[in-house]
């Protein structure tokens, strides 16, 4: 597998992947797991070629195949900083660098409705309330919240479709320098910007409450990706229907139903970092 950047060993397993770096640094090889292997493979290699025709830095795709059991990718290996939102200047440096990728693959409207992947599909939603609504589990509907948060994602219905990357967080940033690479583009899709923003939101948030001791937020910072209240609510709510048993509950407490209703994104930010806080005490797993 990998055949001849290899021969490779493993350096990081998740639930639905694995990644693997080459004995000379030089490479390292994605190998796609569980759901959908083959379009997440296929998803991640279309949006880095053309993330990097809007001028993103992207690991070059060096070969892409499958296995009887797998699909799989090798990037060339970025040297540089992973990024965090541990420390003050990471999570100001996280900010910055998530507009500025905005910049550059928002304004670059598809032309085609919203949907997974950077190409028309065939499971595409007609609109961004039913993309986004179509991403919960099928438990969910039976949820206190679902018809509440449906009419809430219908403000969203006059939002252009865009380039998404799907999975912001800090250590998808590397920076080199004055350059700053995106990696992990498998979760790309179309739909409205602000699902981009409300991922790197959501990211920042739950990284410092689960990771660090002190529960003060800089929300003046995380103010600026202007995260609109009712895709927050989406974005927890679709972290807590991913979650096991005890979630739902958590699912229903009163800040998600004032996060759907709010309008300012200072207010976003503490009022998503409460319910954050609320699933953590919970017992709800990061």
């Amino acid at each position: 597998m990998g055949a001849p950047f290899g021969p490779f060993r493993l350096r990081c397993e998740k639930p639905f992947s694995r990644t693997f770096t080459n004995a000379s640094g030089t490479a390292f090889l994605k190998e796609y797991r569980g759901i959908e292997p083959s379009l997440r493979q296929e998803r991640e290699v279309i949006a880095t070629a053309r993330a990097d025709g809007l001028g993103v830095s992207v690991p070059e795709v060096l070969g892409a195949g499958s296995t009887d059991s797998t699909m799989w990718t090798v990037f060339r290996h970025l040297p540089g900083h992973v990024g965090t939102v541990r420390t003050r200047n990471g999570l100001n440096a996280f900010v910055e660098q998530v507009i500025e990728l905005g910049r550059r693959i928002h304004p670059a409207p598809p032309g085609t409705p919203p949907g997974a992947g950077w190409n028309r599909s065939a499971d595409d939603a007609p609109t961004h309330r039913g993309f986004l609504m179509g991403q919960f589990s099928s438990r969910a509907r039976a949820r206190p919240w679902w018809d509440d948060l449906g009419t809430a994602l219908e403000s969203l219905a006059l939002e252009p479709v865009v380039y998404l990357h799907g999975d912001l967080k800090a250590e998808h940033f590397i920076s080199s320098g004055d350059r700053v690479s995106v990696v992990d583009w498998e979760a790309c899709a179309r739909g409205p910007a602000a699902c981009d923003h409300a991922d790197a939101l959501f990211h920042a948030l739950r990284d410092l409450l689960y990771l660090t001791s002190s529960r003060r937020i800089q929300h003046e910072r995380l103010e600026r990706l202007q995260v609109p209240g009712p895709v927050m609510a989406w974005r927890i709510l679709l972290w807590l229907d991913r979650r096991p048993a005890l979630c739902p509950n958590a699912a229903t407490r009163r800040s998600l139903r004032r996060l759907m209703e709010e309008p300012k994104p200072m207010n976003v930010s503490r009022i998503a970092a409460h319910a954050i806080t609320e699933a953590f005490d919970l017992g709800v797993p990061r």
